[in-house]
């Protein structure tokens, strides 16, 4: 009696492991939810979906079809997939935009960029759009992530970004855009020395500087000083 006890408890537990190794199989490819991260374009998604349901009819299991996903579409953070008697409940998560490079391109919290047409628009509204020259583009997402960590946060409200290469970064002044700040990437960039360049623009500006479309260059390249002169 004892045994035959053991044996109907041990049956259940079995099967549960066994349906857990081998969960795809089990399972309907039917019936299947995937909730979609906020921050993609409702067309990206759309092939990120279509993939998704493609790989589901292949029964793989959960790692491997997580794995795939991820190779196919690496915006994708994180990826839960959760086999349930209804459907199949796929939760993504992909990483976050940073900025926007020459209102082309998106540059990610990972330091990927990618097309910007994978966002949608309003994770794009408020991220600094910043127009880069520079020719070496495998060096780009460290020199914009360096200068984004040093800024203040709020600078695009004040600024327009240009970065022509690491030993020339532009602050454009949207207000005056005849005042422009010189920079370098790995300079340090206070905003005690942002202070100072604007003290620099309301002298010119009280000299009637900026008369006739004329362009100052506040540089502050120079060790201890910035140096203002006309472009």
């Amino acid at each position: 009696m004892k045994k035959g006890l053991v044996l109907v408890a041990i049956i259940p537990v079995l099967i549960f492991v066994g349906l857990r190794r081998k969960s795809a199989p089990f399972f309907s490819v039917k019936d299947y939810k995937c909730v979609a991260p906020d921050v993609l374009s409702d067309s990206y998604f759309a092939s990120i979906h279509g993939a998704l349901g493609h790989m589901l009819g292949e029964n793989l299991a959960a790692h491997e079809l997580i794995d795939q996903l991820q190779k196919q579409f690496p915006v994708l953070n994180k990826i839960v997939i959760s086999y349930r008697p209804s459907a199949i409940h796929v939760v993504m998560s992909a990483y976050d935009p940073v900025c926007c490079i020459n209102n082309s391109t998106i540059l990610t919290t990972h330091n990927d960029i990618f097309p910007k047409d994978f966002f949608s628009a309003t994770s794009l509204e408020d991220v600094p759009k910043i127009a880069v020259f520079q020719e070496n583009t495998a060096e780009v997402p460290f020199f914009v992530s360096s200068l984004l960590h040093e800024l203040p946060s709020d600078f695009n409200h004040v600024y327009n970004l240009e970065l022509m290469n690491e030993h020339c970064v532009r602050l454009v002044d949207k207000q005056e855009p005849n005042f422009i700040i010189a920079l370098t990437v790995d300079q340090k960039k206070s905003p005690l020395l942002l202070a100072q360049c604007e003290s620099v623009k309301k002298n010119i500006a009280a000299r009637a500087g900026f008369n006739k479309g004329v362009t100052w260059i506040a540089d502050t390249r120079f060790a201890g000083y910035i140096v203002a002169y006309k472009a």
